[in-house]
């Protein structure tokens, strides 16, 4: 029983201990992460201006660990920034909630745990409302009370939000009659075709051409400084205590197991996964290691530690078909996040003394050269690419940046080489001009000629004739075809081309960006509209109103300073 207390209240212990290490890296680390020294940094973060604190960032994360399992720091960040959208737009939106509201609710709609428990149901078995009311009236109730109240509070200036920006949605009727248009008009159309590839036998462009060109815009073929980093890489991953901590941590487990508990709620407890129940049939339904344990257990048996990937698993055999799993991951700890951190100052110090590249020949660290990189166009995989950038620009001989915290580790980096900035003589780059002009005269040309082809068209002559006579233009047919369909294949400029043509009219000239049209309707059939086509109409809704909200939950400006954390 003593053993049964200890580990109830060891989380406590636990979480103590963490917002201890916490607060040392935010004391000790925040300030000379970067080895920029000076004022001790104290925000995590600015979001559209707004100053987000590394106590408040903690705080948050050791809340969602607790509410979702498993969650990591990139979805934790996300999930922090949709916060502090939702509380800018409803306070900008000046959104409230009385206490009548809150009343209202808490009356009519008890929490989900009170509602499904059998102590509140009636002799039918539906929930009394009776028995909820004396239990709101009871003075044990104002624990929970008080925190479904904070709860409500949080909650339902968002659903109102919500159900403001579901109107963005809204669509015109001038809108849904095009949508409805799209799916139930139908057409034949014939069409003449003239691809740019085939205009190119009428575009003569001389060398003056070319050459003036070239000196009306030269800063068009600069080719940008570049330069070259070489960095080293610091891995981020589990140290054997690590390792040994999760192996104690579900030998635990078992040992929880063995002194009477039961399986399925102590897993619920401790488990890192969120699947614990495992219903299966045939022999791909367990992962193969799994499979091979379980074939082994008889009804009710519980397994050995088993090594899974990333961390260690035990299995119970409820029956055939059904089990029940714990997992504990091996995860990188903080005392193996510090033990990095004092890797990596030590390498930077190191290199201060001796260099980059004799620091790693010291420190036993590959240092490794980047491709290339221009400075406005950074795109090494580190997550504050604008630090990086920022850092490129102003790099010199015997400056180190960084940590930069990547997929994995940690990045420290140096100034290798720079590439100047060159300019290309009219001779090197001559094909590269051709093929510049080309793109800009094609569409003209095309336009020209079609203008030509149209007049003959106006005159009497067909489509048909016109294309068996010019071999610049082909002549296509589409059947019973919508404008969803013509849309889809051809681009949406076509299919308007085609929405305004009566039969037997011809289309003005047409070019895009790889060929150029002219466009007889045929046939044009309206069929009825049935509920198969509501889709559609739906989707583009749904579509603008996700285009839009995401738009509003963007933060324009994100200054992150997670990797001066060592985040």
């Amino acid at each position: 029983m003593l053993m049964q207390k200890l580990r109830k209240h060891i989380k406590y212990v636990l979480i103590v201990a963490l917002v201890g290490f916490a607060a040392l890296i935010f004391f000790q680390w925040g300030a000379n992460v970067t080895g920029t020294g000076g004022m001790q940094k104290t925000d995590i973060a600015k979001i559209d201006g707004i100053p987000v604190s590394y106590t408040e960032y903690s705080r948050f994360i050791r809340q969602k660990e607790q509410e979702i399992k498993g969650i990591s720091r990139d979805e934790i960040w996300s999930l922090m920034l949709e916060e502090i959208m939702w509380n800018n737009l409803i306070r900008k939106e000046r959104i409230r909630v009385t206490d009548e509201e809150i009343l209202a609710v808490i009356r009519n709609n008890p929490p989900r745990e009170i509602y499904e428990s059998e102590y509140m149901k009636g002799e039918t078995g539906e929930f009394d409302f009776s028995k909820y009311y004396e239990l709101l009236r009871a003075p044990q109730s104002r624990a929970w009370l008080l925190e479904y109240e904070y709860n409500l509070r949080r909650q339902i200036p968002r659903e109102k939000l919500r159900s403001l920006m579901s109107s963005f949605g809204w669509i015109s009727p001038f809108e849904d009659s095009l949508g409805i248009a799209a799916q139930t008009n139908k057409y034949d159309v014939s069409y003449l075709m003239m691809p740019l590839f085939r205009a190119r036998n009428l575009l003569e462009i001389s060398g003056e051409e070319m050459k003036e060109y070239y000196n009306e815009n030269q800063q068009e073929f600069i080719n940008p400084e570049l330069r070259i980093l070489k960095f080293v890489f610091f891995e981020k991953k589990p140290s054997h205590y690590d390792t040994l901590e999760a192996r104690e941590s579900i030998q635990d487990f078992i040992n929880r197991i063995e002194e009477g508990e039961d399986f399925l709620e102590v897993a619920k407890e401790v488990s890192d996964d969120t699947v614990i129940v495992k219903s299966f049939e045939g022999k791909l339904g367990l992962k193969p290691y799994l499979m091979n344990v379980y074939n082994e257990l008889k009804n009710g048996e519980v397994s050995d530690i088993i090594q899974a990937p990333h961390g260690f698993e035990v299995i119970k055999r409820v029956r055939k078909g059904l089990v029940y799993k714990v997992k504990i991951d091996v995860e990188v700890s903080l005392t193996t996040i510090g033990e990095i951190y004092d890797k990596v100052m030590s390498f930077k110090e190191t290199a201060q003394e001796v260099g980059f590249d004799s620091a790693g020949v010291e420190l036993d660290l590959q240092v490794r050269k980047t491709y290339p990189l221009a400075k406005n166009n950074v795109t090494f995989p580190v997550r504050n690419t604008e630090g990086l950038t920022a850092f490129l620009s102003k790099a010199k001989k015997g400056k180190i940046g960084g940590p930069f915290n990547s997929m994995g580790g940690y990045y420290l980096f140096a100034l290798d080489s720079i590439i100047p900035e060159t300019h290309p003589t009219f001779e090197d780059i001559m094909p590269k001009i051709k093929h510049k002009m080309e793109k800009d005269r094609l569409k003209g040309i095309i336009a020209n000629w079609l203008d030509k082809v149209h007049n003959q068209l106006i005159s009497g002559k067909t489509m048909e004739a016109i294309a068996s006579e010019d071999t610049l233009v082909v002549l296509r047919e589409m059947k019973d075809v919508t404008l969803m369909q013509l849309q889809t294949s051809l681009g949406g400029e076509f299919a308007g081309a085609v929405a305004i043509l009566s039969i037997n009219q011809i289309s003005q000239p047409l070019v895009l960006n790889w060929a150029g049209y002219i466009v007889r309707c045929d046939r044009k059939e309206v069929n009825p509209f049935d509920s198969t086509m509501v889709t559609l109409l739906q989707m583009k809704r749904q579509a603008r109103l996700t285009a839009l909200t995401a738009n509003i939950f963007a933060p324009k400006k994100i200054e992150d300073y997670r990797d001066e954390f060592f985040e």
